[in-house]
């Protein structure tokens, strides 16, 4: 049985991990403490999960006395390095969700942590667990298209989802990365996974064209406007889930953290439109895009090999979802139940993660290294951003990571 601490007691740890390994992996896991600055989300998770987890605000104190197997960090990102490099140096695996950090600095010190303490770091990659990614993955490696030369992937979130990433802590670059990094860390490690290659450049353009525009704030924090109805952003779930009220509304009290601030806000910073290009080792060429304001959501992948071409879209028909050959030829991609959490992807993730799974045969459990590889990207795309798209080359910081 192995002892698991948390730190980061939020919705996404809740959910996706505390709640799923107390249910259906407590024959291998058993979670001893929560950690958190705000000890009423902590007791939230105590209340709701077990009566017998301890509940922390000061994290080497939970280690020194619950002395976990494990700890599984789900903090605001910019603090993510601080607890992984602490339970490591503490003799603990750990369990880091996306993204590992925020830059190529806290990356490097990761890495150091990882290597002086021979302890693992995984990164919980959900996205590589979805059924259609999978069959990607298993068409790229069986070498019907033969070596991929180009991918394009663009990825689109409606004014809901996206605006919820201007109302909480992600609003802000020094906590999140923006979402170079905190949306965009899955969908790079993706591409990283399918390719099998390293980055070594990457030049990109962004901006903050919808959101942070003050014309369009009405009020401070969603709960109190009077704007529902004609808001494009308005859609937090804390006005409506008694969930999200108890651990987060109930909890404001001790800390102070407000989670429905106005999409609109003008003190905001980070881009709600991105492009990037990044070159390969290889010789490959990724060019990608993300929008937070668009009409619907999904993404559309296509990946050009030497031999044919796959065509890939969430907004597509089941039927227009194929591999395109040179010689005119079709054959249609065919996957796996999407029902679940992201697609199917979070239970498969668990199973691999918290399960009596071992066998990995598309790898699809990802590493530190993973992990570093996408924030490299994400961080050269930002710097580039800042430098009006200039060229940013990670060969010297990647080998620093070896």
């Amino acid at each position: 049985m192995r002892r698991i601490a948390i730190v980061g007691a939020g919705h996404r740890c809740y959910m996706n991990f505390a709640y799923e390994i107390a249910k259906n992996y407590s024959d291998f896991h058993k979670i001893v403490a929560v950690c958190d600055v705000n000890i009423g989300r902590c007791e939230f998770f105590r209340d709701k999960l077990d009566k017998e987890i301890k509940v922390y605000t000061d994290f080497d104190k939970m280690l020194s006395e619950q002395k976990p197997d494990a700890v599984i960090v789900t903090t605001p990102d910019c603090y993510h390095h601080e607890y992984v490099i602490r339970a490591l140096d503490f003799g603990c695996d750990v369990y880091s969700e996306k993204p590992l950090t925020i830059d190529a600095e806290k990356c490097l010190a990761i890495r150091e942590a990882e290597k002086r303490n021979g302890k693992r770091v995984t990164v919980t990659f959900n996205c590589r667990f979805m059924p259609y990614f999978a069959r990607l993955k298993e068409i790229i490696s069986s070498g019907e298209i033969g070596r991929p030369l180009v991918v394009n992937y663009e990825y689109v979130l409606n004014t809901v989802h996206g605006g919820d990433y201007f109302k909480r802590w992600h609003r802000f670059m020094k906590n999140s990365g923006g979402m170079m990094i905190h949306k965009a860390t899955h969908h790079f490690d993706i591409v990283n996974w399918l390719l099998m290659d390293d980055p070594i450049s990457v030049s990109a353009h962004g901006g903050r064209l919808y959101f942070g525009n003050e014309e369009k704030s009405y009020a401070d924090r969603c709960k109190d406007c009077d704007k529902k109805d004609s808001c494009t952003a308005y859609g937090d779930p804390l006005a409506t889930l008694e969930f999200y009220n108890d651990l987060y509304f109930k909890n404001e009290k001790y800390d102070g953290y407000i989670r429905d601030h106005c999409a609109f806000k003008a003190d905001t910073d980070i881009y709600d439109s991105m492009s990037v290009s990044v070159a390969y080792k290889g010789g490959a060429i990724l060019t990608y895009s993300l929008n937070l304001f668009n009409v619907r959501e999904g993404f559309t992948m296509n990946i050009i090999g030497e031999n044919g071409r796959i065509e890939f879209s969430t907004f597509a028909a089941d039927e227009d979802n194929v591999i395109r050959f040179r010689d005119g030829s079709t054959k249609p991609i065919k996957f796996g139940s999407t029902k679940g959490g992201h697609a199917g992807g979070d239970g498969r993730m668990l199973d691999m993660l918290f399960g009596n799974l071992s066998d990995d045969p598309l790898g699809q459990k990802a590493d530190s290294l993973d992990g570093i590889k996408s924030i490299l990207i994400g961080d050269a795309a930002n710097r580039s951003i800042k430098n009006n798209g200039e060229k940013i080359n990670l060969t010297k910081i990647w080998e620093k990571m070896q």
